[in-house]
């Protein structure tokens, strides 16, 4: 075979391996109700599958319910609700657990739409270790899996992703991330458009540059992510603490 036929047979390839992701992009934003022109910021690709991002429920929420009538928080669980998941997840005496219940309030209902956010040593790695962020992802998950409850998004959320070093871990799914898997256009726009948050700095954001110059495998471009998304969600509720007199 002659090197032009090589590099046309690798292009169809690479044209076939895309099309079904945009093929799978059009049926999310017509099924999720999301702009197309969207999708790359409410949709993430890893290994093929789809995640929604905070974005994506955030938008599905508003498109459900309106702005003004609901609200979505995270409050501690009673000390009942904790020993009982420390029980459901096994966890010995000194195992380290954070326990965050997220509630989804809509205007006309009785009751909230609640679920938890659990972060342990085994179930957060990567950038985002435990030592580092273990309230903060807890209360993503919990808001975003209340919000998945209001909204009947069968999606799992980015967040739920484990971030370990070999294998990510999706409610049940096991799916391995191969290191020489380069990054997906999606997971690099996802990237890109985080960078762009007015709250990192110049420098963070040269250096995000810099890395997806020199390229990222799709375990590096999701570890990235959850630590981009964690040290935003630090700076904004830091943003919005009341400032003493």
């Amino acid at each position: 075979m002659s090197q032009r036929d090589m590099k046309t047979n690798n292009s169809n390839e690479t044209a076939s391996a895309v099309q079904p992701v945009d093929h799978i992009k059009k049926q999310i934003a017509e099924s999720e109700g999301f702009p197309i022109e969207k999708i790359d910021e409410f949709v993430t690709f890893i290994q093929n599958d789809p995640y929604i991002t905070s974005a994506g429920l955030q938008y599905k929420m508003l498109q459900t319910y309106k702005a003004g009538k609901f609200a979505v928080q995270a409050v501690m669980p009673t000390k009942e609700e904790y020993a009982l998941l420390r029980r459901m997840m096994g966890l010995k005496d000194e195992e380290p657990l954070v326990v965050m219940r997220g509630e989804v309030w809509v205007d006309g209902l009785a009751r909230p739409f609640v679920d938890y956010g659990t972060t342990t040593p085994k179930n957060l790695k990567g950038f985002v270790r435990f030592s580092d962020y273990p309230l903060e992802m807890a209360t993503r998950r919990a808001t975003n899996r209340a919000m998945r409850l209001a909204t009947a998004t069968g999606m799992c959320s980015v967040d739920e992703l484990q971030v370990a070093t070999d294998t990510t871990q999706t409610d049940g799914n096991v799916e391995t991330m191969h290191n020489g898997s380069s990054a997906t256009q999606s997971q690099i726009d996802l990237i890109k458009n985080l960078g762009r948050s007015p709250r990192l700095t110049e420098r963070e954001r040269e250096r995000l540059k810099t890395q997806i110059e020199d390229g990222l495998d799709k375990r590096q471009a999701s570890e990235l992510i959850q630590k981009i998304k964690a040290r935003l969600d630090a700076r904004r509720k830091a943003d919005a603490q009341p400032i003493a007199a």
